[in-house]
C-alpha cells in the first residue's frame, strides 16, 4: 500500500514537473517566436544556441499563413501541441 502512494506521487510529481517545464517553453515561444532559431539536436531542442527542452522522443513543426503548429513530446510520456501565431 505505501509503494503504491509512493509511486503515484512520483508519476504525478514527475508529470507536473514537465507540463510546466513545456508550458515555460511555449510561452518563451510565444514571446520570442523566431522559428527559425529552433534546432534539435538528439534529444534536445534549442533556440539560438540555448537548451529550451531535453529528452524529446518526438517534434514536429509546420506552419500554415501566420500560425506556427508545434508537436512536442517528452518521455514518451508528455506531449502538447502548441498553436503560436507569428
Amino acid at each position: 500500500m505505501i509503494y503504491s502512494l509512493v509511486e503515484k506521487n512520483h508519476t504525478e510529481t514527475f508529470t507536473t514537473q514537465n507540463n510546466l517545464v513545456l508550458e515555460v517553453t511555449r510561452l518563451f515561444l510565444s514571446k520570442n517566436n523566431d522559428f527559425t532559431k529552433l534546432k534539435l539536436i538528439d534529444t534536445k531542442l534549442y533556440f539560438d544556441n540555448n537548451l529550451l527542452l531535453e529528452n524529446i522522443t518526438k517534434y514536429e513543426i509546420s506552419k500554415v499563413n501566420t500560425i506556427f503548429t508545434i508537436d512536442v513530446c517528452v518521455y514518451n510520456k508528455i506531449c502538447q501541441i502548441w498553436k503560436i501565431e507569428s
